[in-house]
């Protein structure tokens, strides 16, 4: 009959007794270390002392994957039996297996029973210095510091050490290998060799150890399950550390190899400017080159586990530049003009024009940001540049400083519509105006009305203003939409006016055009008003496919204005007479040039 018995204990050393019927018994000490635990039936059936010390001891540390272990192995005659506590029976032939290479040494040999005491005795004494050596290191070692069985490290088992007895193995292996270990980079051309004298063992040896000492913590989570856990301790754990991290100073090395190769891909840039013809410059871009730094470690990590003698190639990648001059030559298109005519106004009001206008000259608006044409131009006073010239007050046109600023306003406005330009805050005038069709005005007037916008796309827009005697222009550059945009005015009626009104100089305001009762000066003439509506449309293919409406605006009608005189004609005198008659309203010719195209 078949029978097998295994003794394991907590350290460094397993051996194992082998008896089988018709064959030699044999006894194998190993490096390894097993979590099994005693079998209770074969610890009844000893008698050692020193042997029953241990199996309380390790009693303790019964987990339900060793009783899993000792069951099954206890009901298969024949296999290999672990248990904690020794346990020794007759045979006729004792192995002692030294563990090198495989080779068997014969220790003793004698015939069937005449040699049986002799063999006992030997046997028993490996037993007794195995145990007696087993108690000294079972009093010294903490278990749950012991790495499991069947621990790899770069191909050195760490099994059944202590993390501090792992640290120093490991670092002597690494420390040995460098000594004969030769690293070579090779790129084209080029070549980096590498020397025992380059490698230095790192000292922080113990966080590979750390990361080994993790695995025992799963194996002891009880969590998992148990087939998990017999197949872990089964198979083991194989950590492999990378070169890089064992020999400190080799990746500062590879790290300066990688700057000699590689090169930064360089983004096309762009250089706005305004006041010449072709309004931009955009450099070129060019590809940048990068070592393939995942292959590379790769590559050396994998030879490094199986030679000391590394040579390996660098793989390289193109790096495109993240902006091509492509990329920056649309996003510099033309997206919308819109111009404006000035020939018949005056000198100043020209100037007031272009100055106000000259301050977007080159003008960049990046994505989300928001613009106050009143703080862009301002202030507008004379200190500032800006000159007298007829302004629309109170419903009435007078001469004021920076006559002709809304009409800077009222070009840029259009121009953001026609790009499609987010608008946050617009007015109209009190009156209309001649130079753009009736709701497409913008009015500005410090601290009282801004025009303002915002950049609602993802790249910033340009800007580039022009002027000459006859009109003014602005022009937005940026991504071009994917539609065409258009703008539309319409009138949805006049609103009559209501004739003159008279006021009387009790003021001496008009001193200088009537004084006397009877006297009268014409002001204003009376203006009709209009309601009018404006919208943008959009358009693809030449078909429109959307109508916003933006503005809904009313301008009021206005009554003429006459002011007539207070002081009583003196006798003798007779006062001026002077025509306020209809005839000379030349407002009224300048109120027919105001673009209406009735709504449909």
């Amino acid at each position: 009959m078949e029978k097998d018995k295994e003794l394991l204990r907590e350290t460094k050393t397993r051996i194992t007794i082998t008896r089988t019927e018709g064959e030699k018994p044999k006894v194998k000490v190993s490096n390894t270390k097993s979590s099994s635990t005693a079998n209770n039936n074969v610890s009844k059936s000893t008698s050692n002392k020193s042997s029953a010390n241990i199996h309380k001891k390790n009693d303790s540390k019964v987990g339900k994957s060793n009783v899993k272990q000792n069951s099954k192995s206890s009901t298969n005659m024949g296999k290999t039996m672990e248990v904690n506590k020794p346990v020794l029976k007759h045979s006729d032939n004792v192995y002692y297996d030294t563990g090198l290479q495989g080779k068997k040494t014969k220790v003793l040999r004698r015939d069937n029973g005449s040699k049986l005491l002799l063999g006992l005795s030997a046997i028993s004494l490996v037993l007794i210095m195995a145990v007696v050596g087993q108690f000294f290191v079972l009093e010294s070692k903490d278990p749950s510091n012991v790495i499991h069985s069947g621990t790899m490290i770069n191909g050195v088992n760490i099994g059944g050490l202590e993390s501090i007895e792992a640290e120093q193995l490991i670092y002597d292996v690494f420390k040995e290998k460098s000594q004969d270990f030769k690293l070579k980079i090779n790129y084209g051309e080029k070549s980096w060799e590498f020397t025992k004298d380059d490698f230095k063992v790192n000292s922080e040896i113990h966080t590979i150890i750390e990361e080994a000492s993790r695995h025992n913590q799963l194996l002891d989570n009880y969590e998992m399950s148990s087939q998990t856990i017999d197949d872990m301790t089964k198979e083991g754990v194989s950590i492999n550390v990378a070169f890089n991290y064992i020999f400190v100073g080799l990746d500062e090395k590879i790290e300066d190899i990688i700057k000699e190769i590689e090169i930064e891909p360089v983004d096309s840039e762009i250089v706005f400017k305004p006041d010449s013809k072709n309004c931009f410059e955009i450099t070129a871009d060019s590809d940048g080159l990068r070592v393939n730094k995942e292959q590379l470690y790769y590559d050396i990590n994998q030879q490094f586990l199986k030679s000391n003698n590394i040579d390996v190639n660098i793989e390289t990648i193109v790096e495109k530049a993240n902006v091509t001059k492509q990329d920056n030559l649309n996003k510099t298109q033309l997206v919308s003009t819109y111009t404006t005519y000035v020939a018949d106004s005056t000198g100043n009001r020209k100037s007031n024009v272009k100055k106000a206008l000259s301050y977007f000259n080159g003008y960049v608006v990046e994505p989300n940001m928001e613009v106050s044409f009143n703080k862009v131009t301002g202030p507008h006073t004379e200190s500032n540049g800006y000159k007298v010239a007829t302004v629309i007050y109170n419903g009435r046109f007078v001469d004021g400083v920076g006559g002709g600023i809304c009409q800077a306003s009222t070009t840029l406005y259009n121009a953001l519509l026609l790009a499609d330009t987010e608008i946050l805050e617009v007015h109209k005038h009190t009156l209309p105006v001649k130079y753009v069709p009736l709701a497409m005005d913008a009015m500005v007037s410090e601290y009282v009305a801004d025009l303002k916008f915002k950049n609602n796309n993802e790249e910033p827009i340009y800007i580039t203003t022009s002027t000459n005697s006859e009109s003014v222009t602005v022009n937005i550059y940026g991504v071009k939409p994917d539609k065409e945009i258009k703008t539309r005015s319409c009138t949805l009626g006049t609103i009559k006016n209501t004739g003159d009104k008279v006021i009387y100089d009790t003021k001496k305001e008009y001193t200088d055009k009537v004084l006397f009762k009877g006297e009268q000066y014409r002001l204003t003439y009376p203006r009709d008003g209009y309601e009018a509506k404006a919208y943008v449309e959009y358009y693809r293919d030449g078909k429109k496919i959307e109508e916003k409406e933006i503005r809904h605006e009313y301008y009021n009608a206005q009554q003429g204005i006459i002011v007539e005189g207070v002081e009583d004609v003196p006798a003798g005198l007779n006062a001026i007479e002077s025509s306020v008659s209809m005839d000379n309203n030349t407002f009224n010719i300048h109120n027919n040039l105001i673009p209406t195209n009735m709504c449909p």
